[in-house]
């Protein structure tokens, strides 16, 4: 859980920006073994309603080709802007009123700043959507399956019915031609 104690950066005037390093643990970023450590950093900036956070982070996910299938991993990067408004006043502890059109995340009634929904979705929206163990990976054989990356299979190719047997027989009539001449 990425969170920070803001108690203080209410109070403090308009204007005032505090940075936290973090590398945290966060939950829900599709990892089968347990929460997903995140690095990065936090600027928090005190506006007139509440605090806007510039994050910036980088995590590495586990990944499935999709190319050739093995397992393998993708790092991403990413950055945003996100404002955060109090649910209580910090000076009185009343509880303040959300705005409707608002869609600010809450900072909750201890005053602590929860990065770890923002940053989950954001690191799932900059997900890739085809994760590649290399960039030179060459998938799998769609006749009998054999990765390509550990070597050539067996299987012909097959040209009938592509657009390319047509190329085939003018190559086959070639050969046949040379040889009788």
């Amino acid at each position: 859980m990425v969170a920070v104690n803001v108690a203080q950066l209410l109070l403090a005037p308009q204007g005032t920006v505090r940075r936290y390093a973090f590398d945290e643990p966060v939950e829900g970023l599709n990892n089968t073994t347990g929460p997903t450590p995140v690095r990065g950093e936090a600027t928090l900036l005190r506006t007139g309603y509440g605090i806007l956070a510039d994050v910036t982070l980088e995590t590495t996910l586990p990944a499935e080709c999709s190319r050739c299938l093995e397992d393998t991993s993708s790092l991403v990067r990413t950055q945003f802007h996100e404002e955060f408004v109090p649910t209580v006043d910090v000076r009185t502890g009343a509880a303040l009123l959300p705005d409707p059109q608002s869609e600010a995340f809450p900072i909750d009634d201890s005053h602590i700043l929860d990065l770890s929904e923002p940053i989950r979705q954001h690191v799932l929206m900059d997900t890739p959507l085809r994760p590649l163990c290399r960039e030179d990976c060459r998938g799998l054989c769609p006749a009998c399956g054999q990765n390509l990356n550990d070597g050539r299979c067996e299987c012909e190719p097959e040209l009938e019915g592509s657009p390319f047997a047509a190329l085939r027989q003018l190559l086959d009539s070639n050969d046949d031609h040379a040889r009788g001449a």
